[in-house]
């Protein structure tokens, strides 16, 4: 599969987009770029839109959003506002450029770049966790993906608050915790997740899991199952966005 025939992969996050071109042999070509202009519908489909015709890609685009995604339609989206309630994604985009776009939970999108590239995989069920502005979620069970579990939002019983109000790297930032401190909290999150759902295992990604050599010990000795970072990092939602397109 040639550079021509690459899949570009969006990751729409809460304070930046990450982008890759995918193929079958790997990543061939990646970025972030932060927000500049605010990130309403409009200036998110500006900043796609530039990367799009700076990169000269022609072809399949795959698109992870951090909010409820039906179809190609933005359900509700905590952290990026309001205008992007109900917002078809998918329309605009196609307005502007030629393309097949697919859309999905940005969660969702890094389970999928998870597959095969975790142990156990196809007969585990595995909890794959996205760190950032909030915490994502998704399960792999024994192979097949389970989309749409938002558990982020669901308030922690004792804290009397969201697991990615206590947990999340917009947490650690506003809160100026420690990494330490931070990887307390995160492994409390990672409790209550295991007693409720009883994962065999662990998958982290996002931003925060590059430095995860600073804080993934402190997160293991609290745990009873393995806690694994993603092979692609920061890029993982990226990748899994572009592999709806089966690269």
């Amino acid at each position: 599969m040639s550079r021509e025939h690459a899949v570009l992969g969006v990751d729409i996050g809460g304070s930046s987009i990450k982008c890759c071109l995918l193929n079958a042999q790997g990543i061939i070509r990646h970025t972030t770029v932060e927000y500049t202009n605010g990130k309403d519908p409009d200036a998110v489909l500006n900043m796609m839109t530039e990367l799009i015709e700076l990169w000269h890609h022609v072809g399949p685009i795959g698109i992870g959003f951090p909010g409820l995604v039906s179809g190609n339609r933005i359900v509700d989206a905590p952290n990026m506002g309001e205008g992007w309630d109900g917002y078809d994604l998918s329309s605009r985009l196609n307005q502007r450029l030629d393309a097949s776009v697919a859309i999905i939970n940005d969660a969702d999108a890094a389970a999928l770049a998870m597959a095969r590239e975790t142990n156990g995989w196809e007969t585990e069920n595995i909890l794959c966790l996205t760190l950032g502005t909030g915490i994502g979620s998704a399960w792999l069970k024994q192979g097949e993906l389970e989309a749409g579990t938002e558990y982020g939002r669901m308030l922690h019983p004792q804290l009397v608050c969201s697991l990615e109000q206590w947990a999340s790297v917009r947490t650690l930032n506003e809160e100026t915790l420690s990494i330490e401190e931070w990887a307390e909290r995160l492994a409390t999150v990672l409790d209550f997740l295991q007693e409720r759902f009883s994962p065999d295992r662990f998958v982290l990604s996002g931003g925060i899991t590059t430095t995860s050599e600073e804080w993934i010990g402190i997160v293991q000795q609290r745990m009873s199952i393995p806690v694994e970072i993603s092979n692609y990092g920061d890029l993982t939602g990226a990748v899994g966005a572009a592999k709806l397109h089966s690269v």
